[in-house]
Parts: structure tokens; sequence; C-alpha cells
């Protein structure tokens, strides 16, 4: 449309004019040398050829695409209708640089030779000749030095015009071909910032950076084609092999993998692997081999690999397209796409027919126009997209907004209903807190005094429940202060439900030691009984137990005494010995195989029993195995050898200072970390009778204790009413 304006607007001349002396078709040309000057050029007008070629690329296919310099000589009469008037010399494309001579005098020149060559591009060329230096009658010689390296060629339409109609025409050409392009520029360069822009603020939307991309670059590739209108190239500075490199050849290369990118981020699919392998794989050979290229006739040569890479290029995204089409989620946006392309597509399609059926003028590139329309296109296919998500997302909104309002509605009627269940947790709670309380109470009351002592024995236990109940129980049997046995059990689990079970077991387990005690059965005889009885009393709870059974039998000799102690899957005891300072574990020394807890239905079970004196000084040491598998931050348990060396070190102690050792070691070991299970410890001790100290528990402790607790409890419900 714009070409098609311009062509309009010059157009536009009066009907006076006299036609053109077309002069390029009757060019001749002697190739030649560097150093060849003017008047080599005229003492060889004999060694001139006739310029048969009449392409656009006409020297290139005579001299090569390697550096050259060569001479075109033109001869011409002056119309009648020209005659007494300045002319101009109009070429419309020649490239690289060139120097023109009328009659053997300098006129002008364009681009710039070695060693800081620079080429003319697409700019059309304009030469004045002053009415001084033409020959009025006779015959005119212009006569061209030209320096050709790579795409070089001279227009074989160049004609000559008086001035007043010369220059028009040359700036009409030099529109068409070079200023036309600096309209694109500004509207691609503002549509990058605008959708770079977008994208900053909708990361979501990845096609806007890409598309913004594919815009800059496209820039670019179109500042080429109007260098020689900006002063920043035509002064020079810039070499034009770096020059071309980053903006006519890398560009264009990017265009097609921004292009392929956009498209696939367009079409909202993921490119399979082997695409996107191809995509960057002939990006790189592309853009790597071009800025290594060390000549403008190297980057030349690379030109045929450089097509077949672009031909992959576009295949790959041809096959990215065909798989998408098939697609029903992305088939619509594959047609949206494919349709935004058409005229892009069309004008290549335009350029190739036209420069094939007249390969000897340099047109216009068609298809970057086709190109621009494709980006206007796509500008309204995006914003439409962008519209729609947003209405979208407005209508999104608003539901939200309705949803929310009765979404508070519902949380503050569910919250109302909620602080009432709060209130009625709480009172529950507090009834339960009590009741854990009441049971703790109970549970201690069922136990005996933690320090006692007997004839000839000193017993101290520690008892640390890790919640208020605990599932470990211990008992002391005895008769007229004589100790005859001791137990200690950790049932399974935590909490009431293993509390309870505690409190059924110990008079089961005293009932029935008692009575083995006095038949003189063995201790594993009576823990089978006992492990019997707990089933059937039990029924149908899982808890089960694991505990010692340890039976004291006084001598003749009252410095020794015969201990049998039984094991129903419990850690084990430890035996201090004062003869030798020595603490070792008490375990079954038979060759059979024992096992079992107590409490398990349905499966045999086969006690280990340990028969052993101890003597004055000697000791025993039980504990639960909350005690040896309590771990610090490292997850390092204490165990049994830390224990065998406090009773070592500290032997001479009273039994209740050692257990307090004993507990102050295990919670700096745990860092005053919460116990993980409940700990039970008791340490027997054999003394001579004269320190036997009788202790009298005191039955109103209990009593006291509920009294206090139903007291508290009665205060806090009048409180609540």
């Amino acid at each position: 449309m714009v070409l098609a304006v311009s062509s309009l607007f010059y157009s536009c001349r009066p009907s006076d004019e006299p036609p053109k002396l077309v002069i390029g078709k009757d060019f001749y040309y002697w190739e030649a040398t560097e150093e060849a000057t003017l008047g080599d050029a005229m003492r060889n007008s004999m060694n001139f050829k006739k310029l048969e070629d009449l392409s656009e690329n006409n020297l290139t296919n005579i001299l090569g695409l390697d550096p050259a310099y060569v001479w075109i000589r033109a001869e011409f009469e002056i119309p009648r209708e020209f005659k007494n008037q300045p002319l101009g010399l109009v070429i419309p494309h020649m490239r690289f640089a060139e120097q023109v001579f009328c009659n053997g005098t300098f006129i002008s020149q364009y681009g710039a030779f070695p060693p800081h060559e620079q080429s003319t591009l697409f700019k059309a060329h304009f030469f004045s000749f002053p009415l001084d230096l033409l020959e009025q009658e006779g015959r005119n010689v212009v006569l061209i030095r030209i320096f050709t390296q790579g795409a070089s060629g001279i227009s074989s339409h160049a004609f000559i015009w008086p001035t007043r109609y010369a220059y028009p025409a040359f700036e009409k050409i030099n529109f068409n071909h070079t200023r036309i392009y600096m309209l694109l520029f500004g509207i691609m360069f503002f549509t990058g910032i605008l959708y770079m822009s977008l994208y900053f603020n909708l990361k979501a939307f990845k096609e806007f950076r890409t598309f913004a991309l594919l815009n800059f670059v496209t820039v670019i590739f179109i500042s080429y084609f109007f260098a020689t209108e900006i002063p920043f190239y035509t002064n020079g500075n810039i070499p034009h092999l770096p020059f071309t490199k980053f903006t006519l050849c890398i560009p264009a290369y990017l265009i097609l993998y921004f292009t392929s990118i956009f498209a696939s981020e367009y079409y909202g699919s993921i490119t399979p692997l082997p695409i996107r392998i191809i995509r960057h794989a002939t990006i790189a050979l592309q853009v790597i081999p071009t800025i290594l290229a060390p000549t403008y006739s190297d980057l030349l040569k690379m030109y045929p690999m450089m097509i077949a890479l672009v031909i992959v290029q576009i295949a790959n995204g041809a096959v990215d397209f065909a798989f998408n089409i098939t697609r029903k989620q992305a088939r619509d946006s594959a047609l949206e796409f494919f349709f935004g392309f058409i005229p892009a597509i069309a004008s290549g399609i335009i350029d190739t027919a036209i420069r094939i059926h007249d390969p000897t003028t340099a047109y216009p590139y068609f298809m970057i126009f086709g190109w621009q329309i494709s980006i206007v296109l796509f500008i309204i296919l995006l914003a439409q997209r962008f519209g729609t998500m947003y209405k979208k997302n407005v209508q999104l909104s608003n539901h939200l907004i309705e949803e929310v309002e009765m979404r508070t509605h519902d949380l503050k009627d569910a919250n109302y209903e909620l602080s009432l269940l709060n209130e009625r947790l709480e009172r529950d709670k507090h009834r339960t807190d009590m009741d854990l309380e009441m049971a703790s109470v109970v549970q201690r009351r069922f136990l005996p005094h933690p320090n006692r002592s007997f004839k000839r024995w000193e017993l101290s236990t520690c008892y640390l429940p890790q919640s208020k109940v605990s599932g470990d129980f211990y008992d002391y049997y005895s008769y007229n202060n004589t100790l005859n046995g001791l137990t200690l059990v950790d049932v399974s689990g935590h909490g009431l439900s293993a509390s309870l079970v505690t409190m059924l077991s110990k008079n089961i387990i005293s009932r029935l030691f008692q009575t083995g005690f006095r038949k003189r059965e063995n201790v594993t005889k009576i823990m089978n009984k006992i492990n019997h009885m707990i089933i059937v009393e039990k029924g149908d709870i899982e808890n089960y137990m694991t505990g010692i059974l340890c039976r004291f039998d006084e001598t003749e000799d009252h410095r020794e005494c015969r201990v049998s102690v039984g094991n129903a899957g419990h850690p084990y005891p430890l035996k201090y010995s004062a003869e030798d300072g020595s603490v070792q574990e008490i375990k079954v020394e038979d060759k059979e195989n024992h096992y079992g807890a107590i409490g398990m239905k349905g499966l045999s079970v086969s006690y280990a029993q340990s028969d052993f004196s101890m003597k004055t000084g000697d000791m025993l040491i039980f504990y639960t195995d909350g005690l040896t598998e309590a771990a610090n931050k490292n997850k390092e348990q204490f165990g049994s050898e830390r224990v065998k060396e406090i009773v070592k070190k500290n032997h001479e102690r009273p039994t209740s200072e050692l257990v307090e050792l004993i507990m102050k070691e295990v919670d700096e070991f745990t860092e005053h970390n919460l116990f993980e299970d409940d700990i039970t410890v008791i340490i027997a001790k054999r003394t001579d009778e004269s320190e036997f100290v009788e202790y009298e528990e005191k039955e109103e402790d209990f009593d006291s204790h509920i009294e206090e607790l139903e007291v508290i409890e009665e205060v806090q419900e009048n409180g609540t009413e």
C-alpha cells in the first residue's frame, strides 16, 4: 500500500517531460587493478568489452565474489531537447563503491574503497553533470571506477535526464529502495516496546515476550536497508563486515528462530524435544560461523549452507505446525497462526516471482512489507486473545466476589457454631483433665512409697510418667519387714488404657506371687500363672506387658541372700558386685530359647529365670526401656553402659541419691527435652540389719489429695457457670 501511494505521488509529473536517455544497456567494462587510474582507463578504451549481462548482480557473475576492480565506460550524445541544460546521471542500483568521471573530470563518489571499504547498499545513485563539462555537439564519455565485492552489479536501467527531472526520479527510487523501510522500523520498534512492557506485567503471556523480541530483531534487520540514510553509517566509522553480520545475517536467522518459538507459545502446547533440539542446533550453526567469518567473501561463500539451514528451520516449524494441527486443543491456535503468516508467505512468493521474471531490476523487498502486515495481524490476534482472557477474568472475579460473600456468610454461621462447640470442648477438656488427674492420684496410690527400707535392704525408686498416667508400675512384697520380692512391669502403649491395665494387673501379680512364695514355687511358674490370669481378666484389651519378677530368700547366714529373677521380655536388670566393683547384666546362662511377654493371647511363652546370691553392699538395678531409649537431638540413645558407669562411680552413695543422679544425667543427656516414654528406675541395695528404718505410710495423704481435687473442680465449675 505504501509503495502504491508513493508511486502515485511521484507519477504526478508534467506532461512535457522529455524521454530519458537510457545508457545502461550500452555499458562496457574493463577488468583492472587497484592501481589503475583514470588515464589508464582512457588509454585502454579499446580493451573494454560489452557488458552483455543485464542482471542485477552482473559484475559478480563476471568477476566472482572476491574483491576486484573494474571500469565501466559509456558514451552518449546529448539529444536536441537536452541541449544547453545541466544533466544528471541516475543509476538505480550499483554496488559496492564507485567513482564517476565525465569527460575526464571527477564528478562524485558513493561508498568507500579499501582499506576502509563501505558499501552503498540499496541506495540509488545520482551524479550531476555541469553544463560546462558537457560536449553539446560531440560524444560525451562517462567512466565509472567500481570496487566489487560479493553481490555487486550496476543497473542496466541507468539513464541520463535533465537535472530538474533526474533528481526527483532519483528521490523516488531512493524512497522506494531505502527510506520507506524507516516507517516500518518505527512501527516495529514501538510494537516491541509495547509487548515487552505487557510481558513484564503479565508474565503468564510468554508469547508477548517472544513477539517483542521478534519485533526487535526485525528492527535491526530492517536498519540494514536504509543505513545509507543515517549519519552513523555514512560517516564511515562502522566497518562493513561486522555491520553486515550483526544487522543483516544474524537478525535474519533470529527472525526465523523467534518465529518458531513464538509459534509454539502461541499454540499453547509443549513442543516435542526433537523439534526443540533441531531449533536450537540450527540457530547455533548459523550464528557461530557467521560471527567467525574472517572476510566478506567468506561470509558470502557460506550462503548456500545458511540457506540450507534456513530451509531446515522452516521445515522444523512446519513439522511443529503439523503436530499441533492434529491436536484438538491446539488446532484453533495453529490455524490462527497460519492465517497471521499468510501475508508474509504471499509476499515472499511475489518477491521470488518478480525477480525470476525480471532479473535486471532491483525491486524493493515486498516480503518485508508482507511481514509488516503479518505483524499487524498478530497485534490484533494477541489483543483479541488478551481481551478474551481479560473478560473471563472479570467474570471469574465477579463470580468470586459473590462466592466470597456467600462463603463469608456461611463462615460466620460456622464460626458461631464453632464457638459453641469450643465452649463445650473446653468443659469436656476440663472434665477430662480432672479425671486424668484423679486417675493419676489413684494410680500413684496403688504404688508403694518410692523409698523403702526393709531388713537388710534399702530400696529407692524413680517413677516418671510420660503423661499424667503411666503404663509402668512396680510393687514390693514383704512380711514383717522382710523383703520377699519385687516386680517392675511396663505395659504397652501410653495414657489411660495402659494405666488401667496396670491397676488391673497389680493385684493379680501381688496375689499370685504371695501364694507362690508360700508354696515355694519357682519364679517362672509364678509368671506363667500370672500370664494366664491376666489374659483371662483383661479379655479383649490388646495391651500386653513386659516385666521383671524378683524373689528374695534369706539364708541362715544373714550376710547372704538367694535371689531369683524372672524376665518376661524386659530390659536386662543390672547387678553391682561390691566384692570386685563390677556391674553385669543379669542374663540366663542356660542354652534354652526364652521368649514371650505377659498378656498376649494365643502365644506360647518361655520365661527366663536367673538364680544367684547377693551379699552386703551388692545392688540390683531395674529399669524400663524409657530410660535406656531416651535420645538426644542427634538421635543417640542413653543406653545401659552409661547407667553402669554411674553405678560404678557412685556405689557408696545411698540408693535415693544414686537414683537422682541417674535421672539428672538422663535429663542433661537429652538437653532437658520431654521424654517420649514412661521411665521407672528401682535400685535395691543389700545392707546390714542395723541400718533398717521402718517407714510408716500415711493413709490420709491419698484422701486429702482427692478432697483437694474435688474442691478445685467445684470452684472451676462454678466459675464456668
